[in-house]
């Protein structure tokens, strides 16, 4: 069910104690982040922009945006705070109003994020449904979906903004054994960011057995000064390779460059 544009909008001075935190809320990680500095901020020139509620019972409302104001406002000594108080047809509507706000602000946590994903997936059994409720592409829900797979250690580094959401995913994704892929994520932070860094996961992945990520790191530096060429074969030479990987027990590539290599060197283009 499509979000109703609402035409009327009420708003008022609400006092705090009336005010429950709504389940639905997005903004769980990191709440107490610049909260005290918000309260200070706030005791000088008062909140300067309204919460957002909806109406229950006995005049009580909930809060679905704006919690880190109302958590300031009362760290504050205030008792009452500007809101906008509007309808949600359920609490699915409720989900979505809260991430629309928050993901256009200090960014979402992204466990944050993967929560309000896994949350409406089991209300909307779509991840379609989901990404267009949310305003993303379906790639970047399935991304939020992942992150639910990630290990709750490097979650942590990306929490202490040590390592990016997205790094951790695709090592998460990457390196079945958990070990070795923490041990990759933490020797991340040496590497500048860039293709060093994208090229470093890529020889961990590709060198699942090597558990040293010194070496890892070493081989990815050799690679790193190295020229990539594309050669195109005939199915024969294809054929051949792949009868010369077996019996060496070699890689492809090694042995296409070891044939090259040897080539040239008969033929004194390699000194």
């Amino acid at each position: 069910m499509a979000v109703g544009v609402q035409k009327k909008l009420r708003f008022d001075y609400l006092n705090l104690d009336q005010i429950d935190v709504s389940l639905s809320n997005v903004r769980k990680s990191n709440l107490e982040e610049g909260i005290d500095e918000l309260a200070r901020s706030i005791a000088e020139i008062g909140v300067q922009q309204p919460v957002v509620v909806f109406e229950k019972k006995d005049k009580r409302y909930e809060l679905i945006i704006g919690q880190r104001r109302y958590l300031a406002s009362k760290k504050a000594g205030e008792t009452e705070i500007p809101a906008v108080i509007t309808r949600v047809a359920d609490e699915t509507e409720s989900l979505v109003k809260s991430f629309s706000e928050n993901i256009h602000r200090l960014d979402l946590e992204y466990r944050d994020k993967m929560q309000v994903a896994l949350e409406l997936r089991e209300r909307l059994n779509s991840i379609r449904a989901v990404a267009q409720r949310l305003g993303v592409s379906p790639q970047t829900v399935k991304n939020y979906l992942g992150y639910a797979g990630v290990s709750e250690k490097m979650k942590k580094m990306v929490d202490q903004k040590k390592l990016s959401a997205s790094t951790a995913l695709r090592i998460s994704r990457g390196i079945a054994d958990e070990d070795l892929a923490l041990k990759v994520a933490a020797k991340i932070e040496e590497i500048p960011r860039g293709e060093q860094r994208n090229l470093f996961i890529d020889v961990a992945m590709e060198n699942p057995r090597e558990k040293r990520v010194d070496k890892l790191a070493a081989i990815a530096n050799t690679a790193a000064k190295m020229k990539k060429i594309t050669i195109y074969v005939t199915e024969r030479m294809w054929n051949a390779i792949a009868e010369a990987s077996k019996e060496y027990g070699s890689g492809r590539e090694e042995v296409v460059k070891e044939a090259v290599e040897e080539w040239l060197g008969k033929r004194g283009f390699i000194k």
